[in-house]
Order: C-alpha cells, then structure tokens, then sequence
C-alpha cells in the first residue's frame, strides 16, 4: 500500500529578502526584468535574449544567507523549448554545487523540485542551459517548504469550474457560449489542529497573505499536481472548547493552467 504524503504549501521565498539581490545574466529588450520572477504576478515574465546559457541569480547580501528545499516555476516555455534545470548554491559565488540531478520538465505547467536542503548559503542561482528557444517564466521562486498535515474531511484536488459567459435565447435553448478559462478550487479542513500547525498556517497567512503560492496535495505518488493557487480573503480558524486546539478551513482557488 502506497504512503501518502501530507498537504504542503510552497510559499516561503528567499527572493526578496532584506538586503537581497536576483539578476538575471540575459534578459531580451522590453519589460522582462528578473525582478517579476518573485512578485507571485503571472502577468509579467523574464524572458532571456538569446538561446545561449541563462542563470538566474540571488545573492542574500554581505554577511546574509538563506536555505532551501525547493524550486517551483510557473508560466514557463521550458519543456517546450527543452531547457535542463538545475539549483545551484555557493558559498563565494564562484563555485556552484547542484542541489539536485539537472532535469528538463514534462510539461510547460507549474513545476515542482524538491531536494534535500544542503544548508544556508549566501548565493544561489538557477541555471538554464540545452534550450532551443529563448527561455521564459512569470514565477520562479525557491526556499523552504511547509508541511502541513492530512486533511480530516474529504476534499476533490481536481475541483474546477469553466468561467464562462453562457447566451440563452428566449426558448431557452444555448445560443452561444464563451469561456474565460478553467478556475481550479480546493477546500482543506484540519480538525483538532495542535498549535504547531496552527502556526504554520498563520505565518503563511501572515507573509503570504492573498498573493498566489503553490500546493501540493500529495506529492508522494502525485508529485505532478503542484498548482499555484490563491487563498480566500478571510483568515478565521475557531479556537475549540478547552482553548488547546483549533478548527481550520479554509479554500483555495486557481486559474488552471
């Protein structure tokens, strides 16, 4: 029998740290700059100039570091243009060890690496390199994870819905229908929550606020269902009777890619 994995939330960024820097090594004419990578916007993207070898850089600043256990990337052309991936730190900025095998993704959907975290490090970057087109991403940010807990009550981790303009004539019969995308949505409930979880949640909530992250519901033996989602605009987890446990909800929504 398969082991299930729990609920983990990838929010957690070094990108945009105090005192923190993310260059880019190429970045085409116009409005592609580096710096949308971590905004969690997928409405503005890095593009690189040319084919040639890209590496996306971050330096945590003099006396700085910071550690990380993931990478996740979203709204991207790196399968399809079969770019190899691979995280690398540094300890000078001169010698770069991989955090992981290099790979090139199965799809151009949100991507998810997770890797053992080798330690805080002041400089890391990803590397793109083998592409046949001129890379891009609208979000790309690494750091350490939150593993939350199974869920207590069911929930359906492929829940959508068309948004759709939909004409119906006077008859009653479709006319014409118009759909704006697919909306993916979640709900997690956490019964009798402990305050070790309850305060993961809240510094999520308390960091991340409403911005877009990513979800993995079960990336043992679903480790392709990352989706960048976004949380209600409400944070209201009741305190149970006694006072030591809590009951947490709350929903998730996301445009599916």
């Amino acid at each position: 029998m398969a082991t299930w994995a729990k609920v983990k939330f990838f929010w957690d960024k070094l990108q945009g740290s105090a005192g923190s820097t993310l260059t880019a090594s190429s970045t085409a004419a116009g409005d592609y700059s580096a710096e949308y990578l971590y905004n969690m916007l997928e409405t503005n993207i890095w593009k690189a100039a040319d084919t040639l070898p890209a590496y996306i850089s971050y330096d945590a600043g003099a006396g700085k570091s910071g550690s990380a256990d993931y990478i996740a990337i979203a709204g991207h052309n790196l399968f399809s243009s079969g770019a190899l991936l691979s995280l690398q730190y540094s300890a000078d900025g001169i010698t770069y060890t991989d955090a992981f095998t290099p790979f090139v993704p199965t799809s151009d959907g949100s991507v998810l690496k997770e890797f053992t975290n080798p330690g805080p490090f002041r400089y890391w970057r990803l590397a793109i390199t083998g592409m046949s087109a001129a890379p891009f991403m609208a979000i790309c940010i690494w750091g350490v994870s939150t593993e939350l807990d199974y869920a207590t009550a069911s929930f359906d981790p492929y829940a959508e819905e068309a948004i759709s303009n939909v004409n119906l004539s006077l008859g009653g019969y479709v006319a014409g229908i118009h759909t704006q995308y697919i909306e993916r949505s979640m709900s997690l409930k956490f019964d009798d929550a402990d305050a070790a979880l309850y305060g993961k949640l809240r510094q999520w909530w308390v960091t991340s606020g409403i911005k877009n992250f990513f979800v993995a519901w079960e990336a043992a033996n679903n480790p392709a269902d990352v989706f960048l989602m976004r949380p209600d605009t409400s944070f209201n987890n009741p305190i149970k009777v006694g006072g030591a446990r809590r009951e947490i909800s709350f929903s998730l929504k996301g445009r599916k890619e």
